[in-house]
C-alpha cells in the first residue's frame, strides 16, 4: 500500500489531529491526557487543578502577610568582627601547642594559687621571661586581655564613634603592654635602689604569672562573648572583672609574703604599695567609673 493510500484512509477515518506545535503528527487518544486535544475535557484537568493550587497557595500567603506585624531591626553584632577571629585562632593554636614545649600549660599555677615556693631560688629566676616561648606567651596574653577590654568598652559605649574596632583594640593593646613594661621597669629600679634585687625579681615573676592567668581567662570569656549566646554579656563581664580583682589581690598577697619571709619592714612595704600599687589602681578606677 502506498503512502497516498494511507493518507486517504486515515483522512476518511478522522483519526489524525490538527498540526501540533510539538510534532508534525499527533495521534488523538481520548484515554490519554497528554495526547488529548480538547483541554476542556475532564473539567480541564490538569490545568484547572494546577491553577487552583496556585490560587490556594497565594491565598495562604496573603492571609499570613495580613497577620504579620512590623518588627524591629536587629542590632549589629558587637563582638563578632571579622578581624577578631584571627587573634582567637592565634591564641587557640598557641594554648593547644604550648604543652609540647613546657609539658604543662601553666607550670607554676599550683604554687601561685596555693602561695607555695615563696622565697625559693627558682621563684626569682627572671631568665625564663626572655625565652622566645615566654615572649610569645606574653604577647598572646596581651592580645587576649586587649580583646576583652575592647569588648567591655564596646558594650558600655566607651569607645568614640569615629574610632574603628581594630583601632580601639590596638589602643587597648598598647595600654596593656605599656602598663606591664612600666611595672617591670619600676620593679627593676626599686630593687636596684633598695638593694633588694631578689625580692623584686621574684615579684616580677609573680606579676607576669598573674597577667598570664588573666589572659587565659580573657580568652575563654572573649570566645563566649563573640561566638556563643549561652550567657548574658553582663554576666561574663562581671566574671572577668572578678577574676582580675582576685588575681590582683593574690599578687599583692604574694608580695606581702615575700616581704615577710625576707624580713623587710612593714612600713617599707606599705610605702611601696601606696606608691606603685594602690595609687595607679585608684586612678584607673576613678577614671573608668566616671565614664560609665
Amino acid at each position: 500500500m502506498s503512502i497516498s493510500d494511507l493518507e486517504q484512509e486515515s483522512a476518511g477515518q478522522d483519526s489524525v489531529s490538527v498540526r501540533s506545535h510539538v510534532s508534525d503528527v499527533t495521534f488523538h487518544d481520548t484515554a490519554n491526557i497528554i495526547t488529548r486535544i480538547n483541554r476542556d475535557s475532564v473539567n480541564g484537568f490538569p490545568f484547572r487543578f494546577i491553577e487552583r493550587n496556585r490560587m490556594l497557595d497565594l491565598e495562604v500567603k496573603t492571609a499570613l502577610r495580613e497577620k504579620l506585624k512590623p518588627g524591629d531591626e536587629l542590632p549589629p553584632g558587637k563582638f563578632n568582627d571579622d578581624w577578631i577571629i584571627f587573634f582567637v585562632f592565634i591564641a587557640a593554636f598557641f594554648y593547644a601547642t604550648l604543652p609540647v614545649y613546657s609539658r604543662k600549660l601553666f607550670p607554676g599555677a599550683t604554687r601561685f594559687f596555693l602561695f607555695r615556693g615563696v622565697g625559693e631560688p627558682e621563684s626569682r629566676e627572671t631568665s625564663e621571661l626572655f625565652h622566645w616561648q615566654s615572649t610569645l606567651f606574653n604577647l598572646v596574653t596581651f592580645f587576649n586581655i586587649a580583646i576583652f577590654i575592647y569588648f567591655a568598652f564596646s558594650h558600655y559605649g566607651i569607645i568614640p564613634a569615629e574610632m574603628s574596632g581594630f583601632a580601639a583594640w590596638a589602643a587597648a593593646l598598647g595600654v596593656v603592654i605599656a602598663a606591664v613594661s612600666i611595672r617591670h621597669i619600676a620593679c627593676m629600679l626599686t630593687g636596684w635602689f633598695s638593694s633588694s634585687d631578689e625580692i623584686f625579681r621574684e615579684y616580677t615573676i609573680t606579676i607576669y604569672q598573674a597577667y598570664r592567668y588573666a589572659g587565659f581567662a580573657s580568652f575563654l570569656l572573649s570566645v563566649l562573648l563573640a561566638y556563643t549566646g549561652i550567657f548574658l554579656p553582663e554576666l561574663l563581664f562581671l566574671s572577668g572583672f572578678i577574676i582580675f580583682a582576685v588575681l590582683y589581690i593574690m599578687r599583692t598577697a604574694r608580695l606581702f609574703l615575700i616581704f615577710m619571709k625576707r624580713g623587710v619592714s612593714i612600713l617599707y612595704l606599705i610605702l611601696y604599695l601606696c606608691a606603685l600599687e594602690f595609687l595607679p589602681v585608684v586612678v584607673i578606677v576613678k577614671y573608668t567609673t566616671g565614664l560609665f
